[in-house]
C-alpha cells in the first residue's frame, strides 16, 4: 500500500472521530434540551421538530438524533464509545433503536468491529425478553350515557358506554390519532413523542364521519358547523350557541363557505347563494405551489386550510400574494397570538414565520469553527470488514434463541 493511501485512511480515521465526538457532544445538547422542555416553543410541535429546526436537518435524522439522546443515561458504555469518536452515529442509531439496556456492555464490546449491515443483523439477533402478563382488569357495570355542551369558551363532552362500544370508538379514535401522526411526522415511529393529541384525534375523526356520511362542506372542509357573523360589529356566535372569541372568529372566518343574509327588523328578505372565502380553483392553485403546510418543519399535506397573511376580516384579499397554505395546528396556532406570519408567499423562502416572543423559525445555518478541532485522543478504528461467523456471537442466554433457529442436528 503507498503511502499516499495510507495517509488519507489515517486522515479519514481522524475526520470520523472528530465527527463522531461531535454529533455525540450535539446528542448530549439535545438530552439536556429533552430534560429541561425548553423545546417545547409556540410553533414547535415536537423535540424532533425543534431539531429540524435548530440543525437544519431532515425529519428522519432529527427523529434519530433525538432517540440517541433519550437513551444516553440507558446506555453508558455504547455512549462513552460514541463520546470518544470511536462509534460511528449511525451505529449508535441502530443500538438506540434496539438494543435493551441491559445488554449495553456486550453490545459496546462487538460494535465497534462490525459493519453497519453487521450490526444490525447482531441486534436482529438478540433475544426478546419475557414479557410480563398485565392482570386483568376488574369487569365494569355497563352504563351508556353521553353528554356535551358548551362551557364559557370550551367546548366540553363526556361519554360512558360498554366495553364493547368503548373498544369501538377507542379503535376509531386510534385510527384517527394514528393518521394525524403519519402525516405529521411521516418519518417518526414513535407517536408518544408526538404533541398530536386525543382532542386533534376526535376532531379528525368528526371531520371524517361528516365526510363519508354525507354532511355539509366538502371532503376535508373543516368548517363543518353553522357560525353567525354579524359584520356590524363584528361579532359571531354558534348556531344556538355560545359567543365566539375574537381570535376564533378571526379563525374560522379566514377560510369558509359563507351566505350572506339581509334581514330588518327580525324579518329575513334575502339570502345569497353560498359563497366561499377561497374558492376552489385558487384552493388548488395554492395547494400546488405550496405543497403542502409553509410552517417550518411541517411536513403535512393533507386537510389543508389556506390561510389570509392580510386578515379576510381585516379585507385582505383573497389573491395569491396573500394566502398560503397551513395546516390545522399552525393555522390555529397563528389566529391564537402564537405565530407571527409576514412576507411573500410567492416564493419559497418569501413567508418569515416566528413564535410569540417575536423569535424567528426558521433552519439555523450551522458556524464553521475557526480552526479544524482536534481529533480525539484515542483514534477512531473502522470495522475489520471480515466475513461475521454467527457462532462467534455469544450472548448471555443465545442457547435458548439458538435452539429455536438452528437446524436440527441429524442422527
Amino acid at each position: 500500500m503507498s503511502v499516499a493511501v495510507c495517509e488519507r485512511e489515517t486522515r479519514v480515521a481522524e475526520l470520523m472521530g472528530i465527527i463522531n465526538s461531535a454529533t455525540a457532544e450535539l446528542t448530549a445538547l439535545i438530552a439536556s434540551v429533552l430534560e429541561d422542555g425548553s423545546w417545547q416553543l409556540s410553533g414547535i410541535r415536537s423535540p424532533q421538530h425543534w431539531v429540524t429546526w435548530q440543525c437544519g436537518v431532515s425529519p428522519g435524522r432529527a427523529h434519530q438524533l433525538v432517540t440517541m439522546a433519550r437513551r444516553r443515561d440507558e446506555l453508558p458504555a455504547c455512549t462513552e464509545l460514541f463520546d470518544a469518536g470511536q462509534l460511528s452515529e449511525d451505529a449508535l442509531a441502530a443500538i438506540a433503536k434496539r438494543a435493551p439496556a441491559e445488554r449495553d456492555a456486550e453490545v459496546a464490546n462487538l460494535a465497534p468491529h462490525l459493519l453497519h449491515t453487521q450490526l444490525v443483523r447482531v441486534l436482529g439477533s438478540l433475544p426478546k425478553p419475557e414479557a410480563t402478563p398485565e392482570p386483568e382488569p376488574e369487569p365494569v357495570p355497563p352504563k351508556r350515557d353521553v353528554g356535551f355542551g358548551a362551557d364559557e369558551d370550551l367546548w366540553r363532552l363526556a361519554s360512558s358506554l360498554g366495553l364493547d362500544e368503548g373498544a369501538l370508538v377507542e379503535l376509531a379514535l386510534r385510527s384517527a390519532r394514528n393518521q394525524l401522526f403519519a402525516e405529521r411526522h411521516p418519518d417518526d415511529e414513535n407517536p408518544r413523542t408526538s404533541t398530536v393529541t386525543w382532542a386533534d384525534a376526535l376532531v379528525r375523526l368528526a371531520e371524517l364521519a361528516l365526510t363519508n356520511l354525507g354532511g355539509p362542506g366538502r371532503p376535508g372542509d373543516r368548517f363543518q358547523v353553522i357560525v353567525h357573523l354579524d359584520p356590524t360589529d363584528q361579532t359571531a356566535r354558534l348556531h344556538l350557541g355560545p359567543m365566539l372569541p375574537d381570535s376564533l372568529r378571526r379563525y374560522l372566518a379566514c377560510d369558509a363557505d359563507l351566505r350572506a343574509m339581509y334581514e330588518h327588523n327580525g324579518v329575513l328578505h334575502a339570502m345569497t347563494s353560498r359563497l366561499r372565502t377561497v374558492d376552489d380553483r385558487m384552493r388548488c392553485f395554492i395547494e400546488h405551489r405550496d405543497g403542502g403546510c409553509r410552517a417550518p418543519g411541517c411536513t403535512q399535506k393533507r386537510w389543508l386550510h389556506i390561510h389570509h397573511i392580510v386578515h379576510w376580516e381585516d379585507g385582505g384579499p383573497t389573491a395569491s400574494p396573500n394566502l398560503c397554505a397551513l395546516c390545522p395546528h399552525h393555522h390555529r396556532l397563528h389566529h391564537h397570538g402564537q405565530l407571527g406570519i409576514t412576507g411573500d408567499p410567492s416564493t419559497p423562502t418569501g413567508l418569515t414565520f416566528t413564535d410569540e416572543h417575536g423569535r424567528v423559525i426558521a433552519p439555523i445555518p450551522p458556524i464553521p469553527p475557526d480552526e479544524p478541532p482536534d481529533p480525539p485522543p484515542v483514534p477512531y478504528v473502522h470495522p475489520t470488514g471480515e466475513h461475521l461467523d454467527w457462532r462467534w456471537i455469544m450472548w448471555q442466554d443465545l442457547q435458548r434463541w439458538r435452539r429455536r433457529h438452528d437446524p436440527p442436528t441429524p442422527n
